[in-house]
């Protein structure tokens, strides 16, 4: 009892607290703000009621959040496929370390996908930084997600490292429910998918003295996420062009509300998740390596690799890459297409009142980075 009572500033909410944090939820007037604009359809009243009974988290899923989820993406997504599923069991528990796109929808669309095949969800870390209200963090803690501080002073950090590295190794290996986690704190500005050194050594923390011990119970799972247009594309290229000019970026909690409703409002066109092979035969390879830092670097490199590797490439990357390094792939994507790219390019920087040309060399940065990552798989593999 007392090693799960460390966690209690971390977890999500417990079965027996699930009844009063609904009733907190469907209480405020922001709930019935957000289901008339996502469920136009559905008596608000009976959606109140029906919640109002439930009395776990599985409920609660199953009732609010998968219906939300696909009714977002039916409406923003063209389609949503996926691969790499076949590599996961039903009885097992997996760490899902995936390259960032979303604040929201990367790990919802891998729990829509796994609801889908009639697997458990998973939890899901999220930053302190996006808990903008008392009514959002009901809501994320409703729904799996483990809170990260990001705020934590430095002579802190070691032992609330140890603690989140305890929590997920927890989930993972006793709860046997699975993780995801962002490879990176914070999204991905310029669509170069790098896995933080740090992150893995925190994951590490709470393991064996031996490398294989220690993460091969982990059964970490590479997961590509890629979406045909980011919704938040002329955000990052708007933020990143500020900080390229030396500009001061504050950001603020209305800041990362704004990039939330974006992100799920927003036109993203196709939409691929993909898991790539579970780390495992590899692992004893890098358990070798005798700097500490070069071993940790390896299974980073292994990490992108595969989200490399898995990361489907769509017309709006070939278009962007040769945009910006001369023609390659003009048998990609059709002119048509390319037209289509630049006018949503233009109505992406008109919408926030920007200028095209400021923002042109980013935005087109984010969308053909990808395309660089995977070349460079492909060319070591030859």
């Amino acid at each position: 009892m007392e090693y799960q009572e460390a966690f209690n500033d971390i977890r999500p909410y417990h079965d027996h607290e699930v009844n009063e944090a609904v009733n907190r939820l469907v209480k405020h007037p922001y709930f019935k703000m957000v289901t008339n604009r996502i469920f136009p359809d559905l008596s608000y009243e009976g959606l109140v009621d029906e919640l109002s009974s439930i009395s776990s988290i599985k409920e609660f899923q199953s009732v609010m959040m998968y219906p939300t989820a696909k009714r977002v993406l039916n409406n923003s997504a063209e389609e949503v496929s996926f691969s790499g599923f076949d590599r996961l069991t039903a009885d097992k528990s997996y760490l899902f370390i995936s390259n960032h796109r979303d604040i929201v929808l990367d790990s919802a669309i891998l729990n829509v996908l796994l609801y889908e095949h009639e697997m458990d969800t998973t939890e899901v870390a999220i930053g302190n930084n996006l808990l903008v209200n008392n009514w959002i963090e009901d809501l994320v803690k409703l729904n799996k997600n483990f809170i990260v501080n990001r705020n934590i002073p430095p002579r802190e950090m070691y032992s609330y490292s140890q603690t989140l590295s305890a929590y997920i190794r927890y989930t993972i290996t006793q709860k046997n429910t699975s993780v995801w986690i962002a490879q990176r704190e914070g999204r991905t500005k310029d669509g170069n998918d790098q896995t933080q050194q740090g992150l893995l050594k925190m994951i590490g923390l709470s393991g064996e003295k031996d490398f294989y011990d220690n993460y091969a119970p982990m059964r970490i799972t590479p997961m590509a996420i890629s979406y045909e247009y980011d919704p938040c594309d002329v955000l990052k290229a708007r933020e990143l062009h500020q900080k390229l000019s030396g500009q001061k970026v504050d950001k603020t909690p209305e800041d990362d509300l704004q990039s939330m409703i974006a992100g799920i409002t927003g036109v993203k066109g196709r939409v691929h998740l993909a898991l790539g092979k579970i780390l495992d035969e590899k692992l004893q390879d890098i358990k070798q390596i005798k700097n500490k830092n070069d071993q940790m670097q390896a299974l980073a490199d292994l990490i992108d690799e595969r989200i490399h590797k898995n990361y489907k490439l769509w017309p709006t990357n070939f278009v962007a890459y040769d945009m910006l390094h001369g023609e390659k792939f003009t048998d990609k994507y059709s002119q048509g297409e390319k037209n289509d790219f630049l006018d949503y390019l233009h109505r992406q920087v008109d919408s926030v009142k920007g200028n095209f040309e400021q923002l042109k060399e980013p935005l087109l940065t984010m969308y053909a980075n990808p395309v660089v990552n995977k070349m460079k798989i492909e060319e070591a593999e030859l």
